[in-house]
């Protein structure tokens, strides 16, 4: 059996992490097992564990510097002969270190296309990404504009990992529709707009509230749904109590019934400032449901299923009320969508079986 070393900061429940969970879950644990190095404990260890992966905290030897804890461990730990790290501030280390302890695949994988840290670490940005080119084997992304943003010396020779999801969970099921609906006590004919990401900078929470609040004035009937948690969100509460607009709006914080919301759901919502991609953006849409979305969001994220409508942000939060009425105007076959051939890119079954291969090749080598 090969054991993969996957490097993440911490594993929770969000968006990047389970890009590499939907691999986990459906690769051949035979014949590949996950592991995982991270600085602190996650919600989804225990998952891990019960998966029979095994997970490290570098942050138990404090003492040490991190670049020297990391050569250390890599040196300790020669089952390790891939190396699969995860965008984070540190991966170039993880990287290096990884080199000088003679791991033979070293792969770098970015998720993003921005980051929220101060303009002051732009350097250490672009000090981190030569460090990640020169000691990285192989360079994924999942996107192109995520490719370009942490190589940008060598994006083209990056290859293109789509955040794959599985799509049968996803197909869109009206008694799914009805249940959650029936479970948040909203008529079948009210409108429900639905946001799914953690409650942080990136996702545009304070803009979104301002278009419900617009959107609310125009339709007092309509529904938002909010699912995630972050540092932001007990301001982003206080902020709809003072549109007065609170009864408009559910707070679910993380579920593990997506699919079932996203069902129970009329029209998505992603202001984004920026995404690596948006794999909750694939589930909708594997849904049948119309989005409506930032400009921001790079054009892969668009499946051709003519459900994605974009805006820029500059247009303002009345305009995006607007749009979104008249999205919710428009009629689709959801059923007929979910089972869309132009899904398949991104069903999960057919990803894992390329990452397999890539895996298995390298560990003969």
């Amino acid at each position: 059996m090969i054991r993969v070393l996957q490097v993440y900061p911490q594993l929770n429940n969000a968006g990047t992490e389970m890009v590499i969970f939907n691999l986990y879950k459906n690769i051949d644990r035979n014949k590949i097992q996950f592991d995982f190095l991270v600085e602190k404990p996650g919600e989804l260890d225990s998952v891990v564990k019960s998966m029979d992966g095994k997970i490290f905290y570098i942050n138990e030897l404090e003492k040490k510097q991190y670049l020297e804890r990391l050569v250390e461990f890599f040196y300790s730990h020669k089952e390790y002969n891939i190396v699969h790290t995860h965008t984070h501030q540190r991966m170039g280390e993880v990287l290096q270190a990884a080199s000088i302890a003679g791991v033979k695949t070293r792969i770098a994988h970015s998720h993003n296309s921005r980051t929220d840290l101060p303009r002051i670490f732009s350097l250490y940005k672009r000090i981190t990404s030569r460090r990640i080119e020169k000691y990285a084997t192989d360079l994924f992304a999942c996107s192109v504009d995520a490719a370009k943003w942490l190589y940008p010396c060598k994006y083209k020779q990056c290859k293109i990992i789509h955040n794959s999801i599985e799509l049968q969970k996803f197909s869109y099921n009206q008694m799914k529709r009805n249940t959650m609906r029936l479970n948040l006590s909203i008529k079948p004919n009210v409108p429900v707009i639905c946001h799914i990401g953690r409650f942080a900078r990136q996702k545009n929470h304070k803009f979104l509230i301002d278009v419900a609040h617009q959107l609310v004035s125009k339709c007092s009937l309509v529904k938002f749904i909010l699912v995630g948690v972050g540092p932001l969100q007990d301001n982003i509460r206080n902020r709809t109590k003072e549109y007065g607009i609170a009864d408009n709006i559910f707070f679910l914080e993380n579920r593990s019934d997506v699919s079932d919301i996203l069902a129970a759901s009329d029209i998505f919502v992603f202001p984004s400032l920026y995404e690596g991609l948006g794999i909750v953006l694939i589930e909708a849409q594997a849904s049948g449901l119309r989005c409506v979305v930032s400009d921001k969001i790079p054009s892969e994220a668009d499946l051709g299923l003519n459900l994605i409508k974009r805006k820029s942000l500059s247009d303002g939060a009345s305009l995006w009320a607007d749009t979104i009425l008249q999205e919710l105007s428009m009629q689709n076959n959801r059923e007929f969508l979910s089972n869309s051939a132009l899904l398949s890119d991104y069903d999960i079954r057919k990803t894992t079986k390329l990452i397999e291969q890539f895996y298995l090749e390298r560990a003969i080598l």
